[in-house]
């Protein structure tokens, strides 16, 4: 018995000692676990907030052009420094900045219908340099001195004893002998490139026809006009442009010429088409859409010249803006 019980001595130090039952929590402590968890409302803040921060950090890096994919809402009011044009809804940014780096102001917007089918095609926009743009409201551009919206729109309703001064295509064409200027147009189904560039073949084809202009050209300029003709067409690639993904036509005064770019599906980043350097073409090719006669958009025209007039396209400076 007493070499059991020393036995048992001295395994008992050696032996693990009894594990402790686990306990619940206290009804106090559980609660306050729960306390501190956020609740369903607060992460739904948490996550707006995390979008809108993301939302700034994308505005921050995106490029030059950011076109909106969703159209705004009818009734909904366009941001500032978007402007929303209104027949379609569809976006415009309110600047541009062009491939050479000089800054634009949007003065008008319009659509492009298929009369006989009564079908929107596109939505276009019309940017003036923002310098240029300026002197021209000040009358600082020659013929543009006491401008008003009539000397833009036909059928020119000039009141009687206004001195006589250029009007439609010819003011077109002074402001253009000063000032960068882009057409941008949006589709509002999908498209094809080449459907576009007959489009812009058509109309520089139909300016080359008016008396006016036609008496510009001399022989040598007809060879030029004809092979930059065949040069342009060589531009637009067998390729689908998007619905809402514009095709941006830059016009330099200094150059005289028109640059034609689109926009990468994914990133937005410009893709140069190439570029009309043919002066004569790349001037009537913009002054097309002010035409006296066969503009695509009337809508553009006049809208246009209510912009000239100071009427507000998205900027806070402009009148009328709210």
């Amino acid at each position: 018995m007493l070499a059991r019980q020393a036995t048992r001595s001295l395994r008992s130090p050696l032996s693990k000692p009894p594990l402790p039952r686990p306990t619940l929590p206290s009804r106090s402590l559980a609660t306050a676990s729960q306390a501190a968890r956020p609740t369903q409302v607060q992460w739904k803040v948490v996550g707006l907030l995390g979008g809108a921060a993301l939302a700034y950090t994308a505005w921050q890096v995106k490029p030059k052009w950011a076109p909106m994919q969703q159209p705004l809402h009818a009734d909904a009011p366009a941001p500032v420094g978007i402007y929303k044009d209104p027949t379609t809804s569809t976006p415009f940014p309110s600047r541009l900045t062009s491939p050479d780096g000089t800054q634009l102001r949007l003065v008008g917007t319009g659509v492009r219908t298929v009369s006989f089918l009564n079908i929107k095609v596109y939505a276009v926009g019309f940017y003036v340099s923002e310098q240029e743009l300026q002197w021209a409201k000040d009358g600082k551009i020659a013929g543009w001195e006491g401008f008003t919206p009539e000397r833009l729109i036909p059928p020119f309703g000039i009141p009687s004893g206004e001195p006589d001064r250029p009007k439609g295509e010819l003011l077109m064409e002074s402001l253009l002998e000063k000032a960068d200027a882009a057409i941008v147009i949006i589709p509002l189904r999908n498209t094809s490139l080449p459907h576009l560039r007959d489009g812009f073949t058509r109309a520089i084809t139909a300016r080359m026809q008016v008396p006016r202009v036609s008496n510009e050209f001399t022989d040598n300029m007809s060879e030029r006009t004809g092979a930059a003709l065949v040069e342009f067409k060589s531009f637009f690639p067998s390729k689908t442009l998007q619905k809402g993904l514009p095709l941006e036509v830059y016009y330099s005064a200094r150059d005289r010429t028109a640059l034609f770019q689109i926009r990468n599906e994914q990133s937005r980043r410009p893709e140069v088409l190439g570029t009309l350097r043919e002066p004569l073409l790349a001037r009537e090719l913009i002054v097309s859409y002010f035409s006296d006669t066969a503009a695509p958009s009337r809508e553009l025209v006049t809208s246009s010249a209510m912009g000239f007039s100071g009427e507000a396209r998205g900027e806070p400076g402009d009148r009328g803006a709210a």
